[in-house]
């Protein structure tokens, strides 16, 4: 059974902005390096783009409590292809620079946090709650597919034609999603009282937030969301050293290790739904976790290339999985009226779990080793697992009257 014409106007402008989000992911960096020797200005541009979502998601979630989704979805993603479109022009009449492409990066970063959270919080109002694991399946499914296997390659071979070609066909990409995201119908406005509606958004970021820390299921997932994320970045910021310098893989080869390792995450879109119906919830956040562990464990100890990209897959299926589950979750437990703004907060956390994790990896390579991030990373995945796995089942069961029909 399909999910409805209104999801696939959703699920096409994903998978359309994916597809300009992976050209521009190998085509941005290629043009950087055009301009710059330096690799810190390069690995800075990374800087750029994360650290205003940090600053801002808690923000960028009460705007959208605030807003009509669909009309801000389209706004932003209309300005995300109008910053492309002037970089194109920029480009191709040679007048790009490195604290341009910053200046870029810095306003993409804002636009993409707004854009995130208001579909995460489109999503329940477009699709019932019994079929959320699906459409959450499928959106991941467009994301790996245009994102990291299609996107990467064409961002290359358009580089080579001309320089500003993949940063034009990123700017239509956004632009097409736009007017996808302004044709959805529905009633995408938050009905909320008169005294609510005059609160300041501080307070209402604030009442929020209290809201999401008395919840003992949700406080939970946020918590394992920070900690996921830390685990995360430990060693994929020093990923590239460690398979082109212990496993001596040529950059070629470094590359298609991780295109190859991303059909892990593809697999994982495709069965979310199916292990959480034989699973149940909990097991399948809380125990996926342990597969995770175990991918980092077995990359940490071997010298095999093979063995390298094969674990690769697993943890990306293992990650594919544990999003798709909590999203949907989440989206049923949260309020409507609180969905950006809890969804901010959950974006912030994670983005600092990564923001520290760039930080303790690169600081644990040099003092321990390129192996080390891997075992600590493992560690922590394995013994987030184990912790969480009984508090978890507990809270899923006290919950199971509310869920029953999307599966515990």
């Amino acid at each position: 059974m399909g999910l409805g014409g209104e999801f696939g106007k959703l699920w096409t402008g994903s998978a359309v902005s994916n597809l300009g989000d992976g050209i521009s992911f190998v085509a941005i960096p290629l043009l950087a390096a055009t301009l710059t020797d330096s690799a810190t200005l390069v690995a800075g541009l990374s800087l750029a783009f994360t650290l205003p979502r940090l600053l801002v998601s808690v923000f960028s979630g009460a705007l959208v409590d605030r807003m009509d989704r669909r009309r801000l979805m389209t706004i932003v993603n209309l300005a995300r292809g109008g910053v492309m479109g002037v970089l194109f022009v920029l480009v191709a009449v040679d007048l790009i620079s490195m604290p341009v492409l910053y200046a870029v990066f810095v306003v993409l970063g804002l636009l993409e946090t707004v854009a995130d959270t208001s579909a995460f919080s489109v999503l329940p109002t477009i699709v019932p709650a019994r079929d959320l694991d699906r459409a959450n399946g499928r959106l991941s499914t467009a994301q790996i597919v245009c994102d990291e296997l299609l996107g990467p390659p064409l961002g290359g071979l358009l580089f080579g034609v001309a320089a500003a070609l993949p940063v034009l066909v990123d700017a239509a990409s956004f632009a097409i999603a736009g007017l996808l995201f302004l044709m959805l119908r529905g009633d995408f406005r938050q009905h909320l009282n008169t005294d609510v509606a005059r609160e300041p958004m501080i307070r209402e970021i604030g009442h929020s937030l209290r809201w999401l820390g008395s919840h003992r299921l949700l406080r939970l997932l946020t918590v394992m969301l920070s900690l996921t994320s830390l685990a995360y970045m430990l060693p994929f910021s020093v990923l590239v050293l460690f398979a082109t310098g212990t496993l001596r893989l040529s950059p070629a080869g470094y590359g298609i290790a991780l295109a190859v390792s991303s059909l892990g995450g593809l697999a994982g879109s495709f069965v979310a739904p199916y292990l959480r119906r034989k699973l149940g919830t909990a097991w399948t956040i809380g125990g996926t976790l342990l597969l995770g562990a175990a991918a980092f464990l077995v990359i940490a100890a071997t010298s095999s290339a093979v063995l390298f990209t094969a674990m690769l897959a697993l943890y990306f299926f293992y990650t594919t999985i544990w999003s798709i589950t909590v999203a949907s979750l989440r989206q049923t437990l949260v309020p409507d009226e609180q969905r950006g703004r809890v969804a901010g907060a959950n974006k912030t956390l994670g983005l600092l779990g990564l923001t520290l994790g760039s930080l303790g990896g690169g600081l644990i390579a040099d003092a321990y080793g390129l192996r080390a991030p891997l075992w600590v990373a493992g560690g922590l995945l394995a013994a987030t697992a184990f912790v969480a796995l009984p508090v978890l089942h507990r809270a899923v069961t006290a919950m199971a009257p509310a869920e029953e029909h999307i599966g515990v």
